[in-house]
């Protein structure tokens, strides 16, 4: 499942710049009151292009081209994407077995690592003081969604009686998650930073691939016995792309 949503999805395109081509990630928005093409700049990470509903997308492409120089260099000026420390000490909470699970960030010499009290809702992550925090925080969250997301997978297969064949969870860039034609299912370890209810829309999603290995109607009438609510919590999701997506990487 790729980060985009049904409409509003997230895409990339390859522009000139002042300093040689660039990749820009764009986010297409129409509406019926867009008048005009414009851009609008969120973050240093991701440029939206608003378009008139009935407007041909190669135009909005055209449009961001012809603008190159100046996108590349309106993103440099916006604010970066926050380590995954700030991130938590602003976000202080994960989503785990289906339930929001508060954060409670600690310093111990030793090695790092987590601890979940289901009790409080509570997930205490420690870290080594003289090691760097942002290795550990990914290390740690990275087992965290391992044991949790792999853990939720199992638990809504087996409530709607499907079968998989391999659980992985990965440092994807732009996916939440994936299944293949055997029915392994691969997902983003970002997913524990996401809504309970998006969380387990995603894996629905590719679960509901296992039956339906495309996006036929038979696939999305699947999809929607498993998830009631699927168009709602799909149309979270680019948000949700947005403000997480980034975290974490070595290039950020």
């Amino acid at each position: 499942m790729k980060s985009k949503g049904k409409h509003n999805g997230i895409h990339f395109i390859c522009v000139e710049s002042s300093t040689g081509l660039q990749i820009i990630p764009y986010k297409l928005e129409r509406s019926r009151r867009i008048k005009r093409m414009s851009l609008q700049f969120d973050s240093s990470q991701f440029v939206t292009l608003k378009m008139p509903l009935r407007k041909a997308e190669h135009h909005g492409t055209r449009f961001i081209l012809e603008h190159g120089d100046w996108i590349c260099r309106t993103l440099e000026t916006q604010p970066g994407v926050p380590g995954l420390r700030e991130f938590l000490l602003k976000n202080s909470r994960l989503s785990i077995a289906g339930r929001w699970h508060k954060v409670e960030l600690s310093l111990s010499i030793g090695p790092s690592g987590f601890l979940v009290d289901d009790t409080s809702r509570s997930i205490k992550i420690s870290l080594n003081p003289r090691e760097p925090a942002e290795v550990q925080l990914h290390s740690v969250l990275m087992a965290i969604a391992r044991t949790y997301v792999t853990e939720r997978v199992r638990f809504l297969a087996a409530h709607h009686g499907i079968r998989t064949h391999g659980i992985t969870i990965r440092d994807q860039k732009s996916r939440w998650g994936s299944c293949s034609e055997t029915g392994g299912i691969s997902l983003n370890w970002r997913l524990i930073l996401i809504a309970p209810k998006l969380q387990d829309h995603v894996i629905l999603h590719e679960l509901a691939h296992i039956h339906h290995f495309d996006h036929s109607s038979e696939f999305h009438r699947f999809l929607g016995e498993l998830d009631p609510h699927t168009d709602k919590h799909a149309g979270k999701l680019d948000d949700e792309a947005m403000r997480v997506m980034a975290l974490g990487r070595e290039d950020s």
